[in-house]
């Protein structure tokens, strides 16, 4: 972000944003990277740090319609966010684009829970990816923090106020954390970090015009400054691993997890997330096995340990 660049002065540009036509390349380009975050999250799924948060007392509790990648838990968007955005970056294998692929499932949850379509989807991460390219962050998760703002704010059509409500309570402007890598604290630090982001939408739409208004007024500081010389990340930019495609590289990550008859059919469905009308049909085929509580043993007395059936009958 350029200097000067003022909390509400940015909100205004989110709210202002008006998206190019989606030519074939974007469209492709968002796929590619909802099929590589998707694969990753599903891979970090049972790791140390996604399995302690889901043990956690209070989170991701029941009652929600955003699935937990994986897992047949469904919570809130808000904690949906928070685990599957970890489980992304302890899915990345230490990529230095492991932000990336948590900002776009961060978005799934709450676009599952609202009833969007594949397409509303897909333009929220264009969106978010491009208005955050258009003003430079100091971190992969500062821009992160910032798309997923600016994404959730143009999903549940937040005023500039909210939105700038939404950019202070997320504490985009205080996002400077180096890039995460693959470990639990790094993973932990960019899901909630994303979950905040969710939130801080959530609570300004929420809020009355009158209350963000005095929010913004009691806020004098600057949004963020750039660091100097600092390069515009881009948020849909997922590398694959050097001579992998992305069937190999989506069969590898998620082949341990999913059933072995739902990874074809998943993969098939988010190469044309776009065309999707009803993104349940999409988590659905997400629900792991390798989540799931095991069935529980059958223990048989061992023969001839156990007591005689009583019978009333009469030769």
């Amino acid at each position: 972000m350029s200097a000067g660049t003022t909390t509400m002065g940015l909100a205004e540009r989110i709210r202002a944003y008006d998206p190019p036509p989606r030519d074939p390349k974007a469209v492709a380009r968002a796929r590619a990277a909802i099929i590589t975050a998707f694969g990753r999250t599903l891979s970090g799924t049972p790791s140390a740090i996604t399995t302690a948060l889901l043990a956690t007392s209070g989170v991701a509790t029941a009652g929600g319609s955003s699935l937990v990648f994986g897992t047949e838990r469904r919570t809130s968007a808000i904690e949906a966010a928070l685990v599957n955005a970890t489980a992304a970056v302890a899915g990345s294998d230490g990529a230095p684009d492991a932000a990336n692929g948590a900002f776009v499932v961060s978005l799934f949850g709450l676009c599952e829970g609202r009833g969007k379509t594949g397409q509303e989807f897909v333009d929220a991460l264009i969106a978010g990816a491009e208005i955050s390219r258009s003003l430079p962050s100091a971190s992969r998760l500062g821009a992160a923090l910032l798309g997923s703002v600016a994404a959730a704010a143009r999903l549940v059509g937040l005023s500039a106020a909210k939105i700038a409500v939404a950019l202070l309570m997320a504490g985009v402007a205080k996002a400077g954390a180096p890039a995460a890598g693959q470990g639990g604290a790094e993973a932990l630090m960019v899901g909630q970090g994303l979950r905040n982001a969710l939130l801080a939408a959530l609570l300004a739409e929420a809020m009355d015009e009158a209350s963000c208004k005095q929010m913004i007024e009691g806020d004098q500081r600057a949004a963020g400054e750039a660091v100097p010389g600092a390069e515009a990340l881009d948020l849909l930019a997922l590398q694959s691993p050097p001579g992998a495609d992305l069937w190999d590289q989506f069969d590898q990550h998620v082949g341990a997890i999913l059933p072995r008859d739902d990874v074809a059919p998943l993969f098939e469905r988010l190469e044309t997330i776009e065309k999707v009308k009803d993104l349940a049909t999409v988590s659905r085929l997400l629900q792991g096995r390798g989540m799931r509580a095991a069935p529980k043993k059958v223990v048989f007395a061992p023969r001839g340990t156990h007591e005689p059936e009583e019978t009333n009958w009469v030769p």
